[in-house]
């Protein structure tokens, strides 16, 4: 592992037991509680990316954002992350329960009941952590998160992530750390403040949106396109036409003040090559996209 950086990422499973909670649970999240902008930053980097991934937007959670926070502060003040326990560990300094969290760990409730204890989130939740030795921002933890299979199946709920439905999303950013927890239930606290503003975000499902996808925030995969427009308004109306056709994930780039359709994206260029290959012979002049 790096010297600069060090990811951390737990795969964890839901128990089908009831776990009692501690009699120290639910602690309330003080009034004055905020997320940073910077924070702020990087929940809206995790769902631009899983918007240019046709995923759905996962709404802002106060309380997994406490507990974000509180991680990190454990982390930098106690470093529970000694010998073989790793960045999911938590000190006995706490109003928590302790525990070391290690690869082969088998009871893995220490972690992901973590919200259940220090707040009144209902559910389970799982967490990625980005460290590295100097100040963490959105940006670097972002960029790392996406590059690491691990991280980037959670984010993206692939490659054994399929069936869960994340509907929580916490951020925590502080000296070299910064923590994403995501749950499956919602949460019960409704507005999250940012920091220095008067902006409260609105903890609600997300409307569904049967507008075409504009793309603008780059995401690592590369697009199929046919047709450019100076007007998005333009290709929007051209959009609509391909989706009606059978190309169900088309989509709209926004680069470089021009406004791309994009007929599909995949992860690899080899696997886009191969689709645009497979495509009726009218679409001769598409051409493939990294963003």
């Amino acid at each position: 592992m790096s010297d600069t950086f060090k990811i951390g990422i737990s795969i964890l499973f839901f128990s089908l037991l009831i776990i009692i909670k501690p009699v120290d649970a639910q602690n309330e999240i003080p009034a004055d509680f905020c997320i940073s902008q910077e924070e702020y930053k990087l929940y809206n980097l995790i769902n631009e990316y899983r918007k240019a991934l046709n995923l759905p937007k996962i709404p802002l959670s106060r309380s997994l954002c406490f507990v974000a926070k509180q991680h990190i502060t454990d982390l930098i003040q106690n470093k529970p992350d000694t010998n073989i326990c790793n960045f999911h560990s938590w000190s006995d300094k706490g109003n928590w329960r302790a525990c070391c969290f290690e690869k082969e760990i088998k009871d893995k409730s220490c972690m992901q009941d973590k919200p259940k204890e220090i707040t009144n989130y209902p559910g389970t939740a799982f967490e990625i952590v980005y460290w590295e030795n100097k100040e963490a921002n959105a940006d670097k933890a972002f960029d790392q998160w996406r590059e690491t299979t691990a991280a980037r199946s959670v984010v993206t709920n692939f490659k054994g992530w399929e069936t869960y439905s994340w509907n929580a999303l916490g951020i925590g950013i502080k000296k070299g750390f910064a923590i994403a927890w995501f749950g499956e239930e919602s949460d019960v606290e409704k507005v999250t403040k940012i920091c220095g503003t008067q902006t409260e975000i609105i903890n609600e499902p997300p409307v569904k949106d049967d507008e075409p996808r504009v793309i603008s925030a780059s995401s690592g995969r590369y697009y199929i396109i046919f047709g450019s427009f100076n007007s998005l308004n333009d290709a929007r109306k051209e959009v609509m036409k391909y989706i009606e056709n059978g190309f169900n994930k088309a989509k709209i780039i926004s680069k470089d003040n021009k406004f791309r359709i994009s007929l599909s994206d995949y992860p690899t260029k080899e696997s886009a090559s191969k689709a645009k290959k497979e495509l009726p012979v009218r679409y001769k002049d598409a051409w493939i996209m990294p963003f």
